[in-house]
């Protein structure tokens, strides 16, 4: 089929039915030879290779192959020319299958065609996936909560310990008043500590703790393991009594991540945690956060995703870190929004800049601010709850520390 290399190179406005619309940074190429890589690529990542080969009939190219839509000069990083390439994929070649859609955009012979960094994704018409069936709402009405952001706390030490002894340390921090408590990412289940021993025990003390509190306290278990036993777990919690549980879905997989939300999305309020993601984007090529912790688990459905809060002196970090939470938030066609849930060196002191740009339907995770405080777990969550409560009723930390020792104590162990 001769010059069908040329035939990928279409308009945005032209395209009729439903895509997948890529956006790539491009590396290792120069203005004599992009168009030409361009459209190779597109070929090379739908109906063809990168070279030509016969049986492609002119109504595979119509149905499957994908579409360049934009090649744009964006600079040069150290001496080299950096493209900005935009790419049309047929939703139809993925089978509904998230695994199925990576291998188009990001799989097959990238690495013989293009050095590229997938930076965002989105799709005209249907995407074919159904997104997340619950979302703040829901989790407000199994909190109780209603006028603030949720506040999660995630165990520690990480893991090593029995049921009882970890029921012990959910109790503590449960009696402080939190709202929500999740194993760490490194706890799944081991021999000496399985999901569904452990979640027994935490339920318990979650009914112990709610004399104190007066408020019964979610918990997350973390359910992942392989696909099969992730169900078997997530039928165990269940089982318990349990109404939410925590996935590890970089390195358990997206499609499974999906086929739980899509079997138990329902019933289990479904978290996604971040972990491993390191791995898959560097400077110059990967996939951006904005794509894997946004685009990505929201098409699989997961309701919430635990998201890194970065540095505030890297302003890249931040830059990356506010596409990160837009991709998670900002309409996506019929595509329910997935709730930010942040973490990462956040105490009691900087609630007001936490608040100020997430606003109040966010989860704020806060680990070492509450197991560190001097006074123990149980009084590190009370004064993690006062200066949650407290910002979002515009009260001042200083004069909310005033009526509060735990929380006085607190700002006192983290300066500005």
């Amino acid at each position: 089929m001769p010059g069908y290399f040329c035939y990928p190179f279409d308009r945005m406005e032209h395209l009729q039915g439903d895509y997948a619309v890529a956006t790539y940074l491009v590396y290792g190429a120069d203005y004599g030879n992009i168009l030409d890589k361009a459209g190779a690529f597109a070929v090379g990542q739908s109906v063809g290779t990168w070279i030509q080969v016969p049986g492609i009939t002119a109504e595979m190219v119509e149905r499957s192959q994908a579409r360049v839509l934009d090649v744009i000069p964006a600079g040069e990083v150290c001496g080299e020319q950096v493209f900005l390439l935009r790419l049309a994929f047929p939703c139809v070649n993925f089978g509904g299958s998230l695994a199925m859609l990576l291998t188009s955009l990001v799989g097959n012979d990238v690495s013989t065609a293009l050095h590229t960094r997938l930076m965002d994704l989105s799709f005209t018409g249907s995407s074919g996936f159904a997104g997340p069936r619950q979302g703040m709402a829901q989790l407000r009405q199994l909190t109780g909560v209603t006028n603030r952001p949720l506040v999660l706390n995630m165990i520690k030490p990480c893991l090593g310990f029995c049921p009882n002894e970890g029921a012990k340390l959910f109790f503590e921090v449960a009696k402080g008043g939190m709202d929500l408590i999740k194993d760490d990412e490194l706890l799944g289940s081991p021999n000496y500590n399985t999901v569904a021993a452990r979640t027994k025990a935490y339920l318990k003390a979650a009914d112990a703790a709610s004399q104190y509190s007066g408020k019964t306290t979610v918990y997350l278990p973390n359910i992942t393991a392989s696909p099969s036993k992730m169900r078997e777990n997530a039928k165990a919690v269940l089982d318990a009594g349990a109404k939410a549980c925590l996935v590890n879905f970089v390195f358990a997989g997206l499609d499974t991540l999906a086929e739980l939300c899509e079997e138990f999305g329902d019933r289990l309020f479904i978290m996604a945690h971040y972990a491993g993601v390191g791995v898959l984007g560097w400077e110059h090529g990967g996939i951006a956060n904005s794509v894997f912790l946004g685009t990505l688990p929201r098409l699989a459905g997961a309701h919430a995703m635990m998201t890194m809060y970065p540095n505030h002196g890297d302003c890249a970090a931040m830059y990356d870190f506010f596409r990160t939470v837009q991709a998670q938030r900002l309409p996506m066609g019929d595509i329910p929004p997935l709730l930010t849930t942040v973490g990462g060196g956040i105490t009691p002191r900087n609630q007001a800049l936490v608040q100020n740009e997430l606003g109040s339907d966010v989860v704020i995770g806060i680990g070492g601010g509450v197991q560190g405080h001097p006074q123990g777990a149980c009084q590190g969550a009370k004064a993690v709850m006062a200066a949650v409560t407290a910002t979002s009723n515009n009260i001042p930390l200083e004069e909310a520390a005033r009526e509060n020792e735990p929380l006085q104590i607190s700002l006192s162990k983290w300066p500005d």
